[in-house]
């Protein structure tokens, strides 16, 4: 854990490990201290960025606090993914006054895991911090490859700022326009965006980019498996590798409570594990986070055990055979 400066996790939960048959998701993502893994989850306690509702810091905890209430076995496909070497390596080092350090400390973190071929799960925090997770990969990556990303939100995060100050609603556009940036936007692909919760300057600015925009309401008439195949051809299309960020208010209120800006219009939570599993399984996936899930408004855990069941989704799709496109 030095050479990555991480902090142990924050929470460490000693019930619901069970016996090793039980193939218990919390006991199998403990870490013995080496990096000989294909996927790390690490935690970002961050949300000094958050412009409504603060709170996210404490979301690796509650996800944390989820995971040992989940197996690794699926149940449709019978068997487990426990082969599939992840881990909880711990937290990054966050101060909330220090954007620019912590920020440091995120894309250090990513560069490294990706450098070592192992795919980062990151998990806030707001989603401010999608911002240096990316720069990480790019700087792992290396000049002369292309970046593909999917992006799961009711909001486009696409701000330049948010009165004048920086705020959790810019990440990707700053990646959009970051020097030496390797995500363009035709690559770009964000599913979900809710009524009545983006301006038209935003989502005019998307156009001008070339992004490609697919709001909640045409996943519904479309359907989740159609979506996320054209995700894949757009993300896919001449990259090198894609990214998925995945902020836990796409979902409706009724499984995602716990949240900053809590969505009436929101996605069922069985649509984005379909699409974290088929993701996953693409074999382009080199970097993921699930951010923006806040404790403070979540009773029982609702949203956290959500989100650790959507992280359990996209590790399980990780551990299977490379799916192509349709």
């Amino acid at each position: 854990m030095k050479h990555l400066d991480l902090l142990p996790p924050g929470l460490i939960v000693n019930t619901m490990k069970g016996d090793v048959a039980e193939h218990r998701a919390g006991a199998w993502l403990s870490w013995d201290g080496t990096l000989d893994l294909d996927c790390a989850i690490v935690g970002v306690p961050y949300d000094g960025a958050s412009v409504v509702r603060t709170g996210s810091r404490h979301g690796p905890d509650a996800v944390r606090q989820g995971l040992m209430y989940f197996t690794t076995y699926s149940s449709r496909d019978r068997r487990t993914m426990t082969d599939f070497r992840a881990a909880d390596i711990g937290d990054v080092q966050v101060v909330l006054t220090d954007m620019e350090g912590t920020f440091k400390r995120i894309t250090q973190t990513v560069s490294t895991l990706v450098s070592r071929g192992i795919v980062p799960v990151m998990i806030g925090g707001d989603h401010s911090i999608a911002y240096p997770n990316m720069r990480g990969v790019i700087e792992a990556m290396g000049p002369g490859k292309k970046l593909g990303v999917i992006h799961f939100d009711a909001h486009h995060d696409l701000r330049k700022a948010h009165l004048g100050a920086e705020s959790s609603g810019v990440p990707f556009r700053k990646t959009l326009e970051m020097p030496g940036t390797l995500l363009s936007g035709p690559n770009l692909v964000q599913i979900g965006m809710a009524e009545f919760t983006n301006s038209p300057q935003l989502d005019d600015y998307a156009k001008e980019m070339g992004v490609t925009v697919i709001s909640g309401l045409e996943v519904r008439e479309r359907g989740m498996a159609a979506v996320v195949e054209q995700a894949l051809e757009v993300a896919g299309n001449g990259t090198d590798a894609i990214y998925v960020s995945v902020d836990i208010d796409v979902l409706d209120l009724s499984q995602a409570p716990g949240t900053a800006a809590p969505n009436p219009f929101g996605l069922p939570a069985h649509d984005i594990q379909y699409a974290l599993r088929r993701i996953g399984a693409s074999g382009k996936v080199i970097g993921a986070d699930l951010v923006e899930i806040s404790p403070p408004f979540d009773p029982r855990n609702i949203t956290g055990s959500t989100g650790a069941s959507l992280i359990l989704s996209l590790l399980y799709g990780l551990s299977s055979k490379p799916v192509a496109a349709a």
